[in-house]
């Protein structure tokens, strides 16, 4: 298992990487090529905390990236596993948060977004979610916080498997640590700067997390680990930690995890997390636990005992499964709604049919991954489900 979990995370990485660089519309640019000259953001407002501008990531001409700033702060940990890991106490983060210059002068929601392995916060703003969640933000006043890995490639990693500029790693319940993950810590530590400064106060009680692939995993480990933090997440594809059995991993267990509510996208042509118990096509020698059985382990923790009501999304766009790996030409996402259980949380299932290892959204990934990746959902835009589902969910 720990040899797994080190070529999970290199290969998550390299392959992750090369898609993010390859999307539709974003230019021919490698990862090894220089980003574009940073230039003032537009769109949020700058706060007094950010230290940066966005990184520019390649794409068409007068593609929309995002409109927020980036905070750049040490992080310093005590826990020993952590530290013997990396060799060090002390770490530079940062991450890229997005404000609505019409924010209501009151308490608001924080979104995080998180990317998957060698990806960065711009990545996740603009190559996973084509800043929908900064367009949500302006109409529904929130802020939006991308969250960024610890820049240290994770062993077995090649060099020819360079992250993004500024890309980073989340390895979740992988990383051995006592207490709370170190990426768990720096969650709060954003939340405690947003909450300092003048311009943002943050509703303690509306706290969501989301992300695709390792950035899932984070999500749910924040739900393991900080639900006194996070009233509600949705991963995407994600990594499927879960309260008890062989994928908990290094997570421990806190009071109130089955009071978060969780919506959660799973996709069944999926090659790099199976969406069945065992391997998946990229890891032949892995054990999945299964999607479903992720759900029902995390139904079991909310107290949920009663059937879901099943509902089929419209099959809006007929051309989006890869079908040399689906078995059929287009995917179709299924919503199944769980009541709240004995905790008071509830459960979504979005079963992904067809669909491969990426955000569902509206823009297909260039045809040359499709054999790697399969394809994408388009169908829904995730984040507008994941918001709406938040938007049902406070802390008591």
């Amino acid at each position: 298992m720990p040899h797994f979990r080190r070529t999970l995370t290199a290969l998550l990485a390299s392959l992750l990487t090369a898609t993010l660089i390859s999307l539709p519309g974003c230019g021919g640019g490698g990862g090894g090529s220089s980003p574009a000259p940073a230039t003032t953001p537009t769109g949020g407002q700058r706060l007094a905390l950010c230290t940066g501008d966005p990184v520019r990531l390649d794409s068409a001409p007068g593609a929309k990236q995002s409109g927020g700033c980036v905070v750049h702060y040490t992080q310093s940990t005590a826990d020993p596993a952590t530290i013997a890991r990396f060799g060090r106490a002390d770490f530079q983060r940062r991450y890229l948060v997005y404000v609505p210059r019409n924010l209501p002068n009151r308490a608001v929601p924080v979104v995080f977004v998180f990317p998957g392995a060698g990806a960065s916060a711009e990545a996740a703003a603009f190559y996973y979610t084509q800043t929908r969640f900064e367009t949500l933000a302006d109409r529904d006043g929130f802020v939006v916080v991308y969250g960024n890995g610890l820049p240290f490639v994770p062993d077995n990693m090649s060099s020819s498997a360079a992250p993004l500029p500024e890309g980073g790693y989340f390895q979740g319940c992988m990383l051995d640590h006592a207490g709370e993950g170190i990426d768990v810590q720096y969650v709060r530590e954003i939340l405690r700067q947003l909450d300092a400064t003048a311009e943002v106060t943050v509703d303690p009680k509306r706290v969501y997390a989301t992300g695709l692939s390792a950035g899932g995993g984070l999500a749910f480990e924040l739900a393991l680990e900080a639900p006194d933090l996070v009233a509600a997440i949705a991963p995407v594809a994600g990594l499927p930690f879960q309260p008890g059995g062989d994928w908990q991993m290094h997570c421990s267990l806190h009071p109130g995890h089955g009071q978060v509510s969780i919506a959660m996208l799973a996709a069944t042509a999926d090659p790099w997390i199976a969406y069945t118990p065992g391997p998946s096509l990229v890891f032949p020698t892995a054990n999945y636990p299964g999607m479903e059985p992720t759900r029902d382990a995390w139904l079991a923790a909310m107290g949920i005992t009663t059937a879901p009501q099943t509902t089929p999304f419209p099959d809006l766009v007929t051309t989006d499964a890869y079908e040399p790996l689906a078995g059929m030409t287009s995917s179709r996402i299924t919503l199944s709604t769980y009541a709240a259980g004995s905790s008071g949380a509830e459960l979504w299932y979005y079963q992904a049919l067809g669909a491969g290892h990426w955000w569902p959204n509206p823009s297909q990934i260039i045809s040359s991954l499709w054999p790697t990746f399969g394809k994408t959902n388009q169908d829904i835009d995730f984040a507008d489900e994941a918001w709406r589902f938040f938007q049902r969910h406070a802390k008591p």
